[in-house]
């Protein structure tokens, strides 16, 4: 049995970024014109980087199924609520947590089952999570940052809220905002909705955005679970964009430059 879970740890994200990363030379030598030869140096390196990540993530997905776990903010501090994307949990921000911690936020963060819900019961989730962290803390400021579909969660349920005067910022992390080549080999309907400018995500993309809410999209320029990498870009709003170094869809949740990034942008927000 426990040889078993070993493969299995080792085994998923050495599939998962093997073939990943190959669709990403394919999709990004035929998107640019860069022969594969000069892909390959970033590639390789970026490629290994994600495997130990996602090695990481597997042993910590235990973690995110404590029921609760890191839900309710402490009053007094402004918030950061921090919402995972596909197959993860709230354990995928172990760092993230720990590091707007110490730069004085109290961290809430907002997991779902995404194995086994749809995108209308998980929006409704999530924008239940939100009223009652705007109706409990309404002096607090709050502050909202997505990985991948929780990005694009969050882009679309802010429409859905009425007040978001206490919401100060909204930051994503490598969100797909015109979907993705890859939502096919997702294999539940959850994942299916990010089909590469399919009706969901374009009927999000349609849905007003409140103005006072700054948006920042930061993305890296080898994603290997976006493709193609354009699909990340936030054409259909008002939105600072960033792009950081060469890293993996899943090691921007363990970057701290990514997360000064983020931590930055916060900062900079308005205050009133």
């Amino acid at each position: 049995m426990i040889t078993l879970l070993i493969v299995f740890i080792l085994g998923v994200p050495l599939v998962t970024s093997v073939l990943t990363y190959t669709l990403y030379c394919y999709e990004e030598s035929n998107q640019s014109g860069t022969p594969l030869g000069q892909l390959l140096p970033n590639v390789l390196r970026t490629a290994i980087k994600s495997y130990v990540y996602e090695c990481i993530i597997l042993v910590l997905h235990p973690l995110g199924l404590w029921p609760d776990l890191w839900t309710r903010p402490k009053a007094g501090q402004p918030i950061v609520v921090l919402v995972h994307g596909l197959f993860h949990n709230q354990s995928a921000w172990v760092l993230f947590r720990h590091w707007f911690q110490n730069q004085g936020y109290t961290v809430a963060c907002f997991s779902y089952p995404s194995w086994r819900t749809d995108l209308e019961a998980v929006e409704s989730s999530l924008k239940s999570y939100l009223e009652q962290i705007l109706t409990h803390y309404p002096d607090q400021p709050i502050h909202l940052v997505g990985h991948s579909l929780g990005g694009l969660l969050l882009r679309g349920t802010l429409s859905q809220l009425p007040n978001v005067k206490s919401i100060k910022t909204l930051t994503t992390l490598g969100t797909p905002y015109q979907g993705s080549k890859l939502a096919p080999f997702a294999l539940n309907s959850l994942g299916h909705i990010l089909r590469f400018q399919g009706e969901a995500v374009q009927k999000i993309a349609r849905r007003p955005f409140p103005a006072p809410v700054p948006l920042l999209a930061i993305t890296v320029p080898t994603d290997n679970m976006v493709l193609p990498n354009s699909a990340l870009h936030c054409d259909q709003l008002p939105c600072t964009q960033k792009t950081s170094m060469p890293i993996s869809h899943v090691a921007m949740l363990y970057s701290k430059e990514i997360f000064f990034l983020v931590a930055h942008w916060i900062k900079s927000a308005p205050k009133q």
